[in-house]
């Protein structure tokens, strides 16, 4: 919510005169008990020194080195260390990455950096780290910057969307900051070799100092190589000035107001004896505790864009991903870089080693997910639900089209991983998606010979999840969108309907088409039970598959599919097909209605009474002799498509080899690699 005219009616809070900056000699003083204290660097405890207003309040406040007297703030994995005291906006910076921006960013692997837009002029400012790796609990970070003209984007980028999603400026004019921002010493390495530049960075309360910024004019990138005491000594005397002779015009006051802000300073960690969560984790779940009931919500994007984020540093540290691995799937690395490292370069095989990573049985894996998911929330319970929302995030690095658009995709991706991703055994392979739906039919016609379609495989699983990157992405598979004005057949997921799909031939080849349309760039076209594409009703044109299309294609069990316009023999047999299913429905409710007749007693009538049976014999002739038909129907099915020879892929070499025809001389037409068929025959008699 836009908060520009929260405070247009609070009276403004009283101004008064500013202390005097501190001199160098009370800082040096204050940076040397830093160090003994907590062992800081020299920089960060001079940055922190030159940003109090008051050094020997808290050179007092910290007490002796060998036991410092500091605020101890719990977090899981151990106790943060701060004070709280007074510093001066002008030694502060707001966070270049401010966490509300993260689903909005536009990543390496979706878009090279500088070849798009402003907003993907450089890579997004990466994730701070410890800048000691060999003494990860201190109270030190550092950010990986390739330049100062990256930190100036970054500043930029993150001042105007906070500015334009939770702009403080109205508020912060009137009272100025009343709650404490955090703040953690951090040190800005240039890729380009310049000298590196440490300042107080935010960790929380980017909002406010970005607003304080704006309202006293400061760039906020320029805080880390300012330095220039003389000049920021007379600023505060010409206010002080102007305070002392009356002076309240508008500008004055604001400065006066805003130019100290109340500030939490974070100065070390201790973990519990048998932990191992470094300084920057405990920030992060200190900052993610504070925003559990935030003022502004980050909102599901953002927590869990930082919560995946998260799960990757740790999946890391724990070696179970390496650090090429863990910016791949942080989509940090661009298409070529990731190329060079021989990882796909097809978003498709991306988004199913993600949907692996978080849908895998391997317990290193999960815990590892339970660290990192609890490090920055209360969350007890790590569901499927959570798992394929973080893996959305990260697969939606990829994917560099409008923010809106974006969330939208985001909304319905996160429903195409059922139940059967997390629960049956599967894997990410480096087949082509030629070879995986030849694998996947091959299933599919074993499970119809074994006379059951509950689980065809694997290679159906991969299937699916590969499939549902084109489908969603290009809008051709939605969630349920609501009951207003819906046109959707039914309210099924989109893990329903893939599910669906990849338990039959038809839908495992309408998934196979899928994933080569959108290889080649080519609408997403519907085929048929046979493979082959189908044309329109005026054979202009590729008939396109759509949201309703593949729901009406590939119903829910006991229905059959939707009815069909044209007038062939195959035409006639699915809408009979249809007739029966809804015939069927229409049974199944009438009984049901039957059942729940109540009579004076509240008890079933038919139970109470019974039903003639000259009514029931007759309908129970008629079921009998329907069953007896389909049981001769399902077995005459079984034995047209179930258990056909197919070929085992073969994978001779790295070079391609020639694969065995794995339809040859089947059936009354020779079929392709696709399983399409050659011969000039009516479509409708193939299927």
């Amino acid at each position: 919510m836009n908060q520009a005219n929260t405070d247009a009616h609070v009276l403004p809070r009283p101004v008064e005169r500013l202390p005097e900056y501190a001199h160098a000699k009370a800082r040096q003083t204050l940076a040397e008990r830093l160090t003994d204290a907590f062992d800081l660097s020299e920089s960060s405890a001079s940055a922190i020194a030159a940003a109090v207003v008051d050094p020997s309040e808290v050179r007092k406040s910290i007490g002796e080195p060998n036991d410092p007297d500091v605020e101890r703030i719990p977090v899981p994995g151990g106790m943060l260390l701060g004070v709280r005291t007074s510093v001066w906006a002008r030694r502060t910076m707001p966070d270049p990455r401010n966490p509300r921006t993260l689903p909005s960013r536009r990543h390496p692997f979706a878009i090279d950096p500088g070849t798009g837009g402003e907003d993907s002029k450089f890579r997004p400012v990466p994730e701070p780290r410890s800048l000691d790796h060999s003494q990860p609990h201190k109270a030190e970070l550092v950010v990986d910057i390739e330049n100062r003209h990256h930190l100036i984007w970054a500043c930029q980028q993150a001042a105007a969307f906070v500015l334009a999603e939770n702009d403080w400026r109205a508020s912060i004019e009137s009272q100025g900051v009343m709650e404490a921002v955090w703040l953690v010493a951090t040190t800005y390495q240039h890729g380009d070799g310049s000298a590196l530049a440490t300042t107080l960075t935010t960790v929380e309360g980017s909002s406010r100092d970005t607003a304080v910024h704006d309202l006293l004019g400061i760039h906020s990138a320029d805080v880390p190589y300012e330095d220039n005491d003389a000049k920021f000594r007379a600023h505060i005397r010409r206010l002080n000035d102007a305070f002392d002779r009356g002076e309240r015009d508008k500008d004055t006051v604001v400065a006066l107001r805003c130019e100290r802000i109340p500030a939490l300073i974070l100065l070390g960690f201790q973990p519990h004896a048998s932990g191992s969560t470094g300084f920057p984790t405990a920030v992060k779940s200190l900052v993610a505790l504070r925003h559990v009931d935030p003022p502004k919500p980050w909102g599901e994007g953002p927590e869990n864009e930082s919560l995946a984020d998260e799960v990757l540093d740790e999946l890391h540290r724990r070696d179970l991903i390496s650090a090429t691995q863990r910016d791949y799937f942080a989509g940090s690395c661009t298409r070529s870089e990731a190329a060079a490292a021989h990882l796909p370069t097809d978003p498709v095989l991306r988004a199913a080693q993600i949907v692996q990573l978080f849908t895998t049985d391997d317990d290193r894996i999960d815990k590892a997910i339970r660290v990192a998911v609890t490090s920055q929330s209360t969350r007890k319970r790590i569901t499927p639900k959570l798992m394929n929302e973080l893996a959305t995030a990260l697969i939606l690095r990829a994917v560099a089209d409008e923010p809106a658009k974006v969330d939208q995709i985001r909304r319905y991706l996160r429903h195409a991983f059922g139940k059967s991703t997390h629960r049956a055994k599967w894997e990410a392979t480096a087949r082509t998606h030629d070879q995986l739906m030849l694998a996947a039919l091959s299933e599919v016609h074993d499970a119809i010979g074994a006379g059951s379609t509950e689980e065809p495989g694997p290679a159906s699983l991969e299937l699916a999840v590969r499939a549902s990157y084109p489908l969603v992405v290009t809008g051709r598979l939605n969630a349920d969108r609501g009951s207003s004005g819906n046109d959707q057949p039914d309210r099924r997921s989109p893990g329903e309907i893939l599910d669906a799909m990849r338990r039959s031939i038809h839908g495992v080849r309408q998934l196979g088409q899928a994933l080569l349309d959108f290889e080649t760039s080519t609408p997403l076209r519907a085929v048929d039970e046979s493979g082959q594409v189908k044309r329109l009703a005026d054979s202009s044109a590729d008939q396109t598959v759509s949201d309703i299309y593949l729901r009406n294609e590939f119903p829910p069990p006991g229905r059959a599919k939707a009815a069909r316009l044209g007038d062939t023999p195959s035409d006639r047999y699915h809408n009979g097909l249809a007739v029966l299913g809804r015939a069927f429905e229409r049974v199944d409710q009438a009984f049901t209605d039957l059942t729940k007749v109540l009579g004076d007693d509240s008890q079933p009538v038919a139970e109470a009474r019974g039903v003639e049976p000259r009514l029931t014999d007759s309908w129970r002739d008629l079921l009998r002799r329907i069953d007896e038909e389909m049981v001769v129907w399902a077995r005459t099915f079984r034995r047209a498509y179930g258990t056909k020879t197919i070929a085992a892929v073969d994978f001779v070499d790295d070079e391609g080899a020639e694969e065995t025809d794995p339809y040859a001389d089947v059936g009354d037409g020779a079929e392709d690699n696709w399983g399409r068929r050659s011969s000039s025959s009516d479509a409708g008699a193939a299927e």
